[in-house]
């Protein structure tokens, strides 16, 4: 009874942690703020500034001090540290990470024959037009948000939690799970049509990160693959969509297949480690 107690308390309070973080997270498009920038004349690059930086202090007073009070975790000295351990290899480890998602979706879009890949998309210098905004490298900039704050959110302080009463392959599931539950928010400014895929794919994703994080002890190589995922996604997964068919067989099989060859890479690159996926740890963080 008491196992199923904190097993229920620790759900409780990650569900917790995920409401509180989109709220933060998402402050400035609850308030409309960059809208209200735009409708202002302000140039599309400065708001995009703007915009990081609003989002930079709120995720970081979020991930800092909120989600650990919620969480049950001492200040930050005692988790930042050894969430962001860093070496050669673990870097190495995030940037083989993304070019994995490059050579996946190229292949798979190749194969399609759907393949597109407008490097326009993210080289381009941001600018307000008037159908579509061109964001350009402005998306490297926005990236900065999610890549750091989402994975120590989710990766750092949601998994590690999680993993002190359930397995750390259940762990790695349920933390994932509410990664992708997290990405309901961009409901706020994207139809369901829209936001759905994007769940799915933070789902899956979330699953490859989580692993690559329990077997490097780091949060770093997430990190690093989160951040260029995030921005070059705009190249790869910009297809040629006039088949809804081949369209969404090209997005299942990236996002089913990103996670597995993520699970082996990590297996590879420090085969290693032994972990035991069925017992919960007992102390540490990411040990």
């Amino acid at each position: 009874m008491k196992n199923k107690t904190g097993k229920r308390n620790v759900i409780l309070r990650v569900i917790l942690s995920v409401v509180v973080f989109s709220f933060f997270i998402k402050i400035d498009t609850l308030f409309s703020m960059m809208n209200t920038l735009a409708e202002k004349g302000w140039p599309l690059l400065v708001i995009i500034l703007t915009a990081v930086v609003i989002r930079m202090f709120f995720a970081g007073l979020v991930v800092l001090i909120v989600l650990p009070l919620i969480l049950g975790f001492k200040n930050w000295r005692s988790w930042l540290p050894e969430y962001l351990r860093v070496d050669s290899k673990i870097v190495l480890t995030g940037f083989i990470s993304f070019g994995v998602f490059c050579t996946l979706a190229a292949i798979i879009s190749v194969g399609m024959g759907i393949f597109k890949a407008d490097l326009s998309t993210v080289f381009s210098f941001p600018d307000i037009r008037p159908d579509p905004d061109v964001i350009g490298w402005g998306y490297f900039l926005l990236a900065l948000v999610p890549a750091i704050w989402e994975e120590l959110a989710f990766r750092g302080l949601i998994q590690s939690k999680l993993r002190k009463v359930f397995s750390v392959k259940l762990s790695i599931l349920l933390s994932a799970a509410s990664f992708g539950i997290f990405h309901f928010s961009n409901l706020l400014t994207q139809s369901p049509a829209q936001a759905l895929p994007g769940v799915i794919l933070a789902l899956f994703f979330g699953i490859g990160w989580g692993y690559l994080t329990v077997r490097t002890r780091s949060v770093v190589p997430a990190m690093i693959s989160h951040y260029l995922v995030d921005p070059m996604g705009q190249i790869f997964l910009n297809v040629d969509n006039s088949d809804p068919a081949l369209t969404t067989g090209f997005f299942l099989l990236l996002t089913l297949l990103f996670p597995v060859f993520n699970i082996l890479l990590a297996r590879i690159v420090y085969k290693e480690m032994d972990m035991n996926l069925s017992a919960p740890i007992q102390s540490g963080d990411l040990a």
